[in-house]
C-alpha cells in the first residue's frame, strides 16, 4: 500500500538515480524538471528523500543486475530513511513491468517510457507540462537526442523491443531545444540517438543528419558540437564532408563497429562488411587527417572461432583507434542471437576482452607519449580534490566514455575553454598546463 507523502504545504524531497546510457540520462533530466516545476525539491540525498526514483537500464544482463541492485539498495531507505514512495521507471520497467510489480513489494510504482505525467502524479504532485530539463551533466555540456527507437534489428540487441521503431524528432523541435540549452549556458552539445546517421530518413523530405548539424552549428555561443552513435552501414558521404567543413563539429567520430569478421557481422545483422567499414575509416582519415575515432566491439558472439577473434584483434592493432570499448557478448532473451547455437563460454569471452584491451592499451600509451609537447584546446569539466588540478577534455575526448586531460593551473573554472600544452601522461589520461588565457 502506498504511504501518504508530506502534508500539504511542505515540498516533497526527491532523489533520482539514473542508470544506463545518455538517452536514459535525458529522460531523467526531463522528469526532474517536471518534478521541480511541480514544487518538489530534487537532488535530495537518498537517506533524506521521501520519494526515491530509479531510472533503470535493461539493455544487457549486467545492466539489468545493476538496476535490480539499485532497487534493492533504495528499498532499505523505507526502513532506515525518510522514503515513503519508491518508484521504478525506464527501460527495465518498460520491458518487465509485471515481473517488477510481483517481485518487489517495496516498489510503489512501475512506469515505462513516456510516462512522465503519471510519475509526477505518483509523487503526489499536480501534473505539469513538458518544461525542459534539469541538467545532470556539467552545466556547459548537454546531450541532445534527435530521435527515438531503432530499426536496425541487430540480432543481439533488445533496444527495438524496448524503445520501439525509429522516430526522428522534428527538426524545429530539436533546434528549439538546442537554442534553449545554449541560452542557459551550454557550450558543448552532444548529439545522440540509437543511430544518428539515419536521422530524417523515416520522414518524407526530412532533413538529413549533415544538414541538421549545419543548422545546429549556426547557434550563437555554441562552441563545440559532437556527434555520437553513428552506424558504419548508414554513414553518408555528406557527413564526411560535414566533419571537414563545420568548424564547430568536433573532429571525433563515434563508430560502433562491433566486429570486423564478415561472417560474424552477417550473423550480427550489421548490414556492413569488413571492407566497407575499413573503407569508411580510410575515407574519414583522408578527408580529416586529425580525426579521432572511437569504436566498440562485442567479443564472444555465438560461434566466434579463435580465427575470427584473431581477425578482429589484428585489425584493431592495424587500424589504431583512439578509443576502444570491448564487451563480452551478453545472451539476451527474445533476441535472434540468444537462440543461436555454439554459445561461447564466459571464460573465453573474458579472456578475449582482456587480450583485446591489452592490445588497445599499448596503442593508447604510444599515442599519448607522442602527444607530449603538443598544443590543444580543452574545456574544463570539474575540479579535483587536489588544489589547482582540474579535469578537462579535448575535442577528441567525449564526456563520460573517454579518457580525460588533467590540467594544472590557477584561477580556472568549469566551462572554461583554453589552450593547453601536454606536459605528461598518466596511464590512459593526459596531463597539461595552460598555454593561454583561453575563453
Amino acid at each position: 500500500m502506498q504511504q501518504e507523502l508530506t502534508p500539504t504545504g511542505n515540498r516533497v524531497r526527491v532523489h533520482l538515480e539514473s542508470l544506463g546510457c545518455a538517452k536514459n540520462l535525458i529522460d531523467s533530466e526531463r522528469i526532474l524538471a517536471r518534478l521541480a516545476t511541480a514544487g518538489a525539491i530534487v537532488g535530495a540525498p537518498p537517506e533524506e528523500a521521501e520519494v526515491i526514483i530509479i531510472n533503470t537500464c535493461g539493455f544487457i544482463e549486467p545492466a539489468k543486475k545493476e538496476s535490480i541492485d539499485a532497487i534493492l539498495a533504495a528499498a532499505r531507505y523505507k526502513h532506515e530513511g525518510q522514503c515513503r514512495r519508491l518508484i521504478v521507471m525506464g527501460c527495465l520497467a518498460q520491458r518487465y513491468e509485471d515481473e517488477l510489480r510481483r517481485g518487489f513489494p517495496e516498489v510503489d510504482g512501475v512506469f515505462g517510457l513516456g510516462q512522465e505525467e503519471a510519475i509526477v502524479s505518483s509523487c503526489g504532485l499536480a501534473s505539469t507540462r513538458d518544461c525542459g530539463r534539469f541538467l545532470l551533466t556539467p552545466p556547459h555540456t548537454a546531450f541532445l537526442r534527435i530521435s527515438e527507437g531503432c530499426d536496425n534489428r541487430c540480432t543481439y540487441c533488445t533496444i527495438p523491443l524496448i524503445r520501439g521503431p525509429y522516430r526522428s524528432r522534428p527538426e524545429a523541435e530539436i533546434l528549439s531545444e538546442a537554442e534553449s540549452l545554449v541560452d542557459g549556458g551550454v557550450r558543448e552539445l552532444v548529439v545522440i540517438a540509437q543511430d544518428t546517421t539515419v536521422y530524417g530518413t523515416d520522414v518524407p523530405g526530412g532533413m538529413r543528419i549533415h544538414d541538421l548539424l549545419v543548422r545546429l552549428a549556426e547557434i550563437k555561443n555554441l562552441r563545440w558540437l559532437r556527434l555520437l552513435y553513428t552506424h558504419p552501414a548508414h554513414f553518408p558521404p555528406e557527413l564526411i564532408d560535414a566533419y571537414a567543413e563545420i568548424d564547430k563539429l568536433c573532429a571525433y567520430v563515434d563508430l560502433p563497429l562491433q566486429h570486423l569478421d564478415d561472417d560474424i557481422l552477417h550473423r550480427m545483422g550489421r548490414n556492413v562488411s569488413q571492407r566497407q567499414s575499413i573503407d569508411l575509416i580510410e575515407r574519414l582519415r583522408a578527408r580529416v587527417p586529425e580525426i579521432a575515432l572511437r569504436t566498440t566491439f562485442i567479443v564472444g558472439f555465438p560461434g566466434e572461432t579463435d580465427a575470427q577473434y584473431e581477425t578482429l584483434l589484428e585489425h584493431v592493432k592495424r587500424l589504431r583507434f583512439d578509443h576502444v570499448g570491448a564487451f563480452p557478448y551478453s545472451r539476451e532473451e527474445d533476441t535472434a542471437a540468444g537462440r543461436m547455437p555454439d554459445q561461447v563460454s564466459e571464460r573465453v569471452k573474458e579472456e578475449r576482452v582482456r587480450d583485446l584491451m591489452l592490445a588497445q592499451q599499448e596503442i593508447v600509451f604510444q599515442r599519448n607519449s607522442s602527444l607530449v609537447g603538443a598544443m590543444m584546446e580543452v574545456v574544463i569539466d570539474e575540479a579535483t580534490e587536489e588544489d589547482d588540478l582540474w579535469i578537462a577534455r579535448s575535442s577528441a575526448q567525449a564526456p563520460d566514455v573517454d579518457t580525460v586531460t588533467y590540467v594544472r593551473g590557477h584561477g580556472l573554472a568549469p566551462g572554461r575553454f583554453l589552450r593547453v600544452k601536454i606536459t605528461d601522461v598518466d596511464g590512459y589520461d593526459l596531463v597539461a598546463e595552460p598555454a593561454s588565457n583561453g575563453g
